[in-house]
């Protein structure tokens, strides 16, 4: 299947999914590359009539040299390259970041506020099309922008091929925080369905009783994304008689379904920022068709919040994760009453250590102070980004060990698991059985946790 792309409105979580994610083949639609050509037309003759203005990057170059009106052998020299960017190092930003980028990048283009030539927006497309993309380093941005990642992933196709004003409309805009952004809504949809389903069967190892995921409490906690969790409790946890406890289960229990639900109302918030982003025009400057304008484009204000409050979500259901694992091992008949030498008794442990990952990656990213002169701030998102990715790591870790101490708690008391869950529990168990060895368990734990995140 091919992506067209007709308008910026197309720029979607769907076609970043399709495209950045799923391999699918994008291109520029002819009316959008008509219409990147007729815009390419009046930004020139725009400029032609205005050489005597200071245009960021077009009669001037970058930065503090910014001051200073270039003549027209100097436009061509500085409008032939990329604005140099400084270099960093470390670790890459993944190949489906990138490729998020490059959709992302497209915004302005179809926007038309970056007037760069139909057949430059066209290589950028091409890049989605290539196996390899360069390397990119996920850490050292400390820019107003993304003005160092663009220049690692652009310039070694672009440089030295561009004509006035491209170089700029390329490197400079807000394309890889909307692309981070929507990295991580992408992974935590995923993410949260699979804390649900673990917790669900968490609480039918620890025997949490109905009454914590009545339908009364979705009316009177007046918030519809805890009613939702709710709600997919009853469903998960129905189908079969189970054992309840007569009193009520241990906090961590009770509060699953309303931490849960924050998550969830998180991620809504994050879906509409991540929306934005990709779709909105981010360029520093932009052509307005009748004008072209200095702006603050280059900074996406919503992604590091909306990355902040999923990675305290993480951190928040990390914590409460542990606290069950401690749960299901100590009740009167959890798994230390079954095992004759402890075997996943000691999960708290492993459990401690994730969850102090959790709460380092939980701090928050400020808009930072840069140096002096005109970039003077720095953004934070791709920051944001990689404390969310531990995270969630941290996350999925604590929830592959819950899931195997709640299926080895079920199994030895040979209870009925629901249908809803009847999967998960053969799943796990398939993987990390109750034969399972020490000698067998680094390798049994990296099974399910493959099997529960697809990594």
């Amino acid at each position: 299947m091919t992506v067209l792309l007709s308008s910026p409105d197309d720029l979607t979580l769907d076609a970043v999914r399709r495209i950045a994610r799923g391999g699918e083949d994008a291109e520029l639609a002819p009316a959008a590359l008509d219409a990147i050509g007729r815009r390419r037309d009046e930004f020139l003759a725009f400029v032609d009539a205005n050489l005597d203005r200071y245009l960021y990057g077009i009669t001037t170059r970058h930065d503090t040299a910014a001051k200073q009106l270039l003549d027209e052998p100097g436009r061509r020299e500085y409008g032939a390259v990329m604005p140099p960017t400084p270099p960093t190092v470390g670790p890459p930003l993944p190949d489906r970041v990138l490729r998020t980028v490059l959709v992302a990048r497209l915004a302005d283009v179809l926007h038309g506020t970056a007037p760069v030539r139909p057949g430059t927006a066209g290589r950028l497309v091409d890049l989605l099309r290539r196996p390899d993309l360069p390397t990119v380093p996920a850490a050292g941005h400390g820019e107003p922008g993304d003005i160092i990642a663009l220049g690692a992933l652009l310039r070694p196709e672009f440089e030295h091929t561009l004509e006035i004003g491209e170089g700029m409309f390329l490197v400079n805009g807000s394309s890889v925080a909307a692309a981070v952004l929507a990295d991580a809504v992408l992974d935590a949809g995923d993410r949260l369905d699979r804390a649900e389903r673990v917790l669900a069967l968490s609480a039918v190892a620890g025997s949490s009783p109905d009454m914590h995921y009545d339908e009364a409490l979705g009316r009177i906690w007046r918030d519809p994304h805890q009613a939702e969790v709710l709600a997919r409790f009853r469903e998960l946890l129905s189908g079969a008689a189970r054992p309840q406890l007569p009193y009520q289960a241990p906090v961590s229990f009770r509060s699953a379904p309303r931490v849960l639900g924050s998550v969830r109302r998180a991620l809504a918030h994050a879906e509409q920022a991540a929306a934005i982003g990709l779709s909105a025009a981010s360029n520093n400057p932009v052509f307005t068709g009748t004008d072209i304008l200095s702006n603050g484009g280059y900074h996406n204000p919503l992604a590091s919040p909306a990355l902040d409050a999923l990675t305290h979500g993480w951190a928040d259901l990390t914590h409460l994760v542990t606290a069950q694992i401690n749960r299901l091992v100590e009740v009167p008949d959890g798994v230390r009453a079954h095992e004759s030498e402890p075997r996943v008794s000691g999960f708290g442990m492993p459990a401690n250590g994730w969850a102090d990952q959790a709460r380092a990656a939980a701090q928050p990213s400020l808009v930072g102070v840069g140096r002096s002169g005109p970039t003077d701030t720095s953004t934070p998102d791709v920051l944001a980004w990689r404390q969310c990715g531990d995270a969630g790591y941290a996350l999925d870790a604590n929830l592959s060990l819950l899931a195997v101490l709640a299926s080895h708690t079920l199994a030895y008391r040979k209870d009925v698991v629901p249908p809803g869950l009847a999967d998960l529990h053969a799943s796990v168990l398939g993987h990390y059985g109750l034969d399972t060895t020490p000698l067998g368990a680094m390798d049994a734990m990296a099974d399910v946790f493959a099997v529960l995140t697809g990594r």
